[in-house]
């Protein structure tokens, strides 16, 4: 993957990186101190190809699943009785550091940042699993095949994520 692939042509690694430390865009970071963002981007491609599942399969099930619990914030709302989402609003708005120009204007790829002032909990009824997030996430895995550094304490990981959405293998 390169730097191309993120449709990112004006914005250097280094500027993706620097925004995404802790205390830049976000106080506690979309990568850790000392992550690498292309390590990040390579090993959660891999570990989508074993799963045999696409970033935007695992985006539009989770896109789906935030907008029916939007409907009713910070209620319980029931899934095609497979999930429980409950969403909490935020005053203020996530911006992605993927932004070409975010002094400016929200990243656009993929249609844009929905849920920039969301966190998510998402209960699978059947599994039991349960898993939390910022509401953000679903546009940088779409567009940006991105699910934060391995060291945020935001990281969706694409694994867990499949498991809960009961997709791939």
């Amino acid at each position: 993957m390169d730097i191309h692939e993120l449709n990112m042509k004006k914005i250097s690694i280094e500027e993706l990186e620097n925004r995404m430390r802790p205390g830049q865009f976000s106080e506690k970071g979309f990568l850790g101190p000392s992550e690498r963002l292309m390590d990040v981007l390579e090993t959660d491609e891999k570990r989508l190809k074993e799963l045999g599942v696409t970033y935007e399969e695992l985006a539009d099930a989770l896109q789906r699943i935030i907008e029916e619990g939007d409907r009713k914030r910070g209620q319980n709302v029931k899934v095609n009785d497979k999930f429980v989402v409950k969403i909490e609003a935020y005053t203020g708005f996530q911006m992605c550091p993927f932004s070409p120009d975010p002094h400016h204007f929200q990243c656009m790829a993929a249609g844009g940042v929905r849920f920039g002032s969301l966190d998510w909990m998402i209960l699978n009824i059947a599994s039991g699993q349960v898993m939390h997030g910022p509401g953000i996430i679903v546009q940088p895995i779409r567009a940006h095949h991105f699910f934060e550094g391995f060291q945020s304490p935001y990281r969706v990981d694409p694994s867990e994520l499949a498991r809960l959405l009961e997709l791939g293998t």
